[in-house]
């Protein structure tokens, strides 16, 4: 049922657009849904719920260790090849200096994958609680990602053995020190930002030639953040550029607050990415 609301929330916003989702990319490098399933109730039981594993992970630094042993054996498995990519698990850079933010890569692959060859993880309430609540949010949209994968005209992207897109979903917690001057583009075929507590931080551009700072602004929200839904942005990530639909770059500016985001990112499966020369990003100064 869930699944089912969500693609008629997409295919509804679809069939009212004026311009289909390939030309919103390349005049706005975004597109925006409603998520009429998850609101703020939803992301901000993630965000506790996340808290409390950084915690438990802090203070516990032979689990954290475990974890990243586990991670480094997932990446050389066969199911890492179905995500293209080695980003997976927990990314502690609070004390790196600009960075200062906490993240967690989740897919469903590495979850049980740490949950089988790790028995002992699931004896911990705060991981356990943390991982099944990434999952549950994270489980509709691959649903999405083939939707608006058909809507540009790529409905074979993802094929694969497993039969449905790999989704790759992100948790993040950026500290009040967190600073990073520079744009980027993400390596995926879609990005989805489902949810922020300060959504004005995250400012994009359409792609262009050549990039100065002010071509960046912060997307007005049709949809806004409330109980029971928000707004999800979508834009498009490196892995399409071979089909001339280049990415949308991107950056979290800073605002001295602690602040908390959720991203789905479509992967591309068993791909190896092509080298490209995308336009140069400007430094921001703050």
């Amino acid at each position: 049922m869930s699944k089912t609301l969500f693609l008629l929330s997409f295919l509804v916003f679809q069939s009212l657009s004026a311009n289909p989702l390939a030309e919103q990319f390349k005049q706005l490098g975004y597109s925006e849904i409603c998520n009429k399933e998850q609101g703020s109730e939803t992301f901000d039981s993630l965000y506790a719920h996340f808290d409390e594993f950084i915690a438990f992970l802090q203070k516990n630094p032979s689990w954290a260790k475990k974890l990243y042993i586990a991670k480094e054996r997932f990446i050389r498995s066969k199911e890492r090849n179905y995500y293209s990519t080695d980003f997976f698990g927990f990314y502690d850079e609070s004390e790196k200096e600009g960075r200062k933010q906490i993240a967690f890569y989740y897919s469903t692959h590495f979850h049980e994958f740490v949950c089988s060859r790790y028995k002992e993880f699931n004896e911990v309430p705060e991981i356990t609680l943390f991982l099944d609540t990434c999952r549950n949010i994270q489980n509709p949209f691959g649903t999405l990602f083939q939707q608006a994968a058909s809507e540009i005209g790529l409905e074979t992207i993802f094929s694969s053995e497993y039969g449905e897109p790999p989704v790759l979903f992100k948790v993040i917690k950026y500290l009040p020190s967190y600073n990073v001057l520079r744009p980027h583009y993400d390596g995926t075929v879609f990005s989805f930002f489902l949810d922020s507590t300060d959504n004005q931080s995250l400012l994009l551009s359409p792609y262009k030639s050549l990039f100065t700072v002010d071509d960046f602004f912060s997307p007005i929200r049709v949809f806004p953040r409330e109980t029971k839904k928000s707004s999800i942005l979508i834009i498009p990530g490196t892995f399409l550029a071979e089909f001339s639909i280049f990415p949308t770059p991107h950056i979290v500016t800073k605002s001295g607050q602690t602040r908390y985001a959720a991203i789905a990112f479509a992967m591309r499966p068993n791909y190896t990415a092509q080298k490209n020369e995308f336009s140069l990003l400007p430094a921001f100064s703050h």
